[in-house]
């Protein structure tokens, strides 16, 4: 077999800078935009006039639903619970005035009972 034989290339100066080529090999004028290509795609039905705010203010996915249920549920069950503490709050806080009012009507018969036996022990 033939050993590969080596070509030698003429040694070129070679630029480290990209070449730009324009269509014309014109230079550009400065302030024009450059030719875009006419691509043609397909239309879509897409709406992308999607905001933050309408994907923010979307409901909650589905999976969240019986989340937020038990939560609200709990919170009633927590007003409810809090009205009637209030509500027991106040009775016993009228229970206790008027077992107060009798005991000092009880202290003061009481009193009075002693004074008048002491009035007649005192006659005699």
């Amino acid at each position: 077999m033939s050993s590969a034989t080596h070509y030698e290339q003429p040694h070129e100066q070679v630029s480290r800078e990209p070449s730009i080529r324009h269509d014309d090999d014109q230079p550009k004028k400065s302030g024009s935009s450059p030719k875009l290509p006419d691509l043609d795609l397909p239309q879509s039905d897409l709406d992308l006039t999607m905001t933050f705010e309408s994907i923010l203010s979307e409901p909650q996915s589905r999976d969240d639903e019986p989340e937020i249920q038990k939560v609200q549920k709990r919170a009633s069950n927590v007003l409810k619970l809090t009205q009637e503490n209030e509500k027991l709050q106040a009775e016993l806080r009228a229970m206790t005035e008027r077992l107060e009012a009798a005991e000092r009507k009880q202290r003061e018969l009481s009193q009075r009972a002693a004074r008048s036996q002491e009035r007649p022990a005192q006659a005699s």
